[in-house]
């Protein structure tokens, strides 16, 4: 469940930002991730489903491969796009205190995503949306996670391939799309 989750926050982050409404719910976002519980989610495809749902609202997903810790660090700074969502191996759960990530239904361990949000001289902190799941708090409640960057480029890289998803402005804004629209702080 942690890629409807991890959308949502991104998404309700990105509103909260420019002064307007979510678009979408977490249970839309289920739908869009295929999410199934105790089976996970996937992502492949989930841009090709979002987009249609968000672009009344002026925004489009973007992805990357083989992002590098800058360029990722650019995305997070960069006002006109959410923060970045990206996947990291499954081999991070041996790293964390506070839950137990059990493997799906079917067995499977899926690696997971997580939201960074700094890219430090020595660490990177992120948030889990596992954290907010298993200890049942906000987004904004829920302390960052900060691993060193030598760990988390390892898990980054050791995942099906390093990508780095976000949402951003649209490039040409319509007149009905009163949302997400001017230089709002």
């Amino acid at each position: 469940m942690c890629l409807p989750t991890a959308l949502k926050n991104i998404l309700d982050e990105f509103a909260d930002r420019h002064d307007a409404e979510s678009p979408l719910s977490q249970s839309e976002l289920n739908d869009i991730c295929d999410y199934r519980e105790g089976n996970g989610a996937t992502s492949y495809g989930v841009p090709d489903r979002l987009d249609p749902e968000i672009e009344e609202d002026g925004i489009e997903t973007r992805i990357t491969i083989n992002t590098s810790l800058n360029d990722l660090q650019a995305i997070i700074d960069d006002r006109e796009r959410s923060l970045p969502l990206v996947e990291l191996d499954a081999a991070y759960f041996e790293s964390v205190d506070g839950y137990d990530a059990r493997a799906g239904g079917d067995g499977f361990q899926w690696n997971h995503i997580v939201i960074p949000f700094t890219v430090n001289d020595e660490t990177v902190l992120f948030y889990d949306p596992f954290e907010q799941i298993f200890q049942r708090s906000s987004y904004i409640d829920t302390p960052p996670t900060e691993r060193s960057k030598t760990e988390f480029y390892e898990w980054w890289s050791a995942a099906s391939s390093r990508w780095t998803m976000w949402l951003q402005r649209k490039d040409q804004q319509v007149l009905t799309s009163p949302r997400f629209t001017g230089d709002e702080g």
